[in-house]
């Protein structure tokens, strides 16, 4: 388990496997007594986390896709800091996307999705506007 106490108006990472993770409804605490499995939501195919947002459609299905379109379509989010959890491990896009993102200075990490479910929690947690983008594939 990742988070240990709920995060005010802001989703947050309960756990997270190969395939899937688990998030925290916001403003639910899972560790009180009146917790109950409806407080998680179980996601297993991209999905962009960010405060009380949660999307998963229209998203590439694979890293493998992530491109300056997909860019351009976080930067919609007025997030300070974008994560993106590449999978298992950590991986990068193509050499163009990072010289798009390094030209537009955009606030863009790239992580495994266990690294960025956990950053994402501390990031939260201190009340930055941080967004993450989970590829499973």
């Amino acid at each position: 388990m990742l988070q240990l106490e709920n995060i005010d108006n802001a989703w947050s990472f309960h756990s997270y496997d190969d395939h899937s993770a688990k998030l925290i409804k916001p403003n639910q605490n899972i560790h009180s007594p009146s917790s109950v499995d409806d407080h998680l939501l179980k996601i297993t195919t991209t999905t962009l986390v960010y405060k009380e947002l949660i999307i998963s459609r229209d998203l590439p299905s694979s890293f493998t896709e992530f491109d300056e379109n997909c860019v351009k379509e976080l930067l919609k989010q007025d997030a300070d800091i974008f994560l993106i959890g590449t999978g298992l491990n950590s991986r990068f896009p193509e050499k163009s996307v990072l010289q798009f993102i390094a030209k537009n200075k955009i606030p863009m990490d790239f992580m495994s999705t266990g690294a960025a479910s956990r950053t994402f929690n501390v990031l939260t947690s201190e009340s930055r506007k941080v967004a993450a983008l989970i590829f499973f594939q």
